[in-house]
């Protein structure tokens, strides 16, 4: 057999250096072969331009990426609105999305995952899951069989969900929040951290308890 020449990894910039940023860099130099290889992060926040963390620099807010070399990036702002707004602005111009998963994060291999997910340590996806682009599954999360999640949707620390629920685009269900199997999470919906969601909810609500 010809031998294939391995792969370059893909230079990844870091869009927001904030919490959700240093999760998402914690992940890509976790990983013991990586494909993805941090190179810089960008922020609008001009007070972090000229910093680091764990030896990234933070090169200047996000109309500094086209003086990066750099062959793709991942959007990792927590907000969800923020985040699909930076998105569309950043594909429109042609950049070039990659998702990041923790090396211990648990997804089968029946997964669909949409462009610039973010799957943190501790996170379980189980198979038939369809997810959209831009969304976070954030630690210890567990999201289960023939569940479907939204466009920048953002499940939580500790979530649980059962099988075949149903999340919005832009929804958040909170920390350590529980949603019941078969139900249904409308878009831009909030669950409370800790909520029990036994019925299914409409779009643009907050809903909290049980």
């Amino acid at each position: 057999m010809p031998l294939r020449e391995a792969q370059a990894p893909l230079r990844v910039v870091i869009v927001g250096a904030g919490g959700q940023g240093r999760v998402v860099a914690d992940a890509l130099l976790a990983s013991p072969a990586p494909r993805l290889v941090p190179v810089a992060f960008v922020d609008d926040d001009r007070a972090r331009s000229g910093t680091e963390w764990q030896g990234i620099g933070i090169l200047g807010p996000i109309d500094a990426l086209s003086e990066i070399p750099h062959d793709a990036l991942v959007v990792a702002i927590g907000d969800n609105d923020t985040r699909a707004r930076v998105t569309d602005e950043l594909v429109a111009r042609g950049e070039r999305l990659v998702t990041v998963q923790h090396p211990r994060a648990i997804v089968a291999s029946e997964v669909q995952v949409g462009d610039g997910c973010m799957l943190s340590a501790g996170a379980v996806v189980t198979p038939g899951v369809r997810m959209g682009r831009g969304v976070l599954v954030n630690t210890r999360a567990v999201v289960d069989h023939d569940s479907l999640v939204g466009d920048f949707a953002h499940i939580a620390v500790g979530v649980s969900m059962g099988g075949a629920v149903v999340v919005g685009e832009r929804a958040l269900i909170g920390v350590g929040a529980v949603v019941m199997p078969g139900r249904r999470v409308g878009a831009r919906t909030i669950v409370g951290a800790g909520a029990v969601v036994v019925h299914d909810l409409p779009d643009d609500v907050v809903a909290i308890g049980a």
